[in-house]
């Protein structure tokens, strides 16, 4: 059974830093993203040949959309790890403090952070599981 299958830990640990450490930051600029320049469409009646003139504006409007309902999902998942994973995990990669502020503020060392994040990045990795799998099992 998957649930039940033991979890190689190091390639899914791997798996989610990857995540938070490449795919996170963009997604979050995308999301954020000013969309001041995109206006509405000028429909003139007149009938176009060929790709609509607003596909450059669709795109990016889709890829608003998927990047905020990556953010939701990724906020809901982080909901469900225990504390202080939660809380490391939002200080590090919503936040962006260093690991020397963090440790300072919880009141652990840099490196008992780093063993936090790790646990939380499983947590992640079985809360997330609904929307992308990042566990990878033996």
């Amino acid at each position: 059974m998957l649930l039940l299958s033991e979890m190689n830990e190091k390639e899914t640990l791997m798996n989610v830093r990857v995540f938070f450490d490449q795919v996170w930051p963009r997604i979050q600029v995308i999301a954020h993203r000013s969309y001041v320049d995109i206006k509405s469409p000028v429909i003139s009646g007149m009938p176009a040949a060929g790709r609509s003139p607003y596909h450059v504006m669709d795109e990016k409007l889709s890829q608003y959309a998927e990047a905020n309902r990556v953010l939701d999902n990724v906020e809901h998942a982080c909901r469900a790890l225990r504390d202080p994973h939660r809380q490391v995990m939002e200080l590090r990669y919503f936040k962006g403090l260093p690991w020397f502020e963090i440790g300072e503020r919880l009141g652990y060392s840099t490196r008992r952070c780093q063993q936090i994040m790790n646990e939380g990045f499983l947590q992640f990795a079985d809360a997330y599981a609904d929307c992308e799998d990042f566990r990878v099992f033996r």
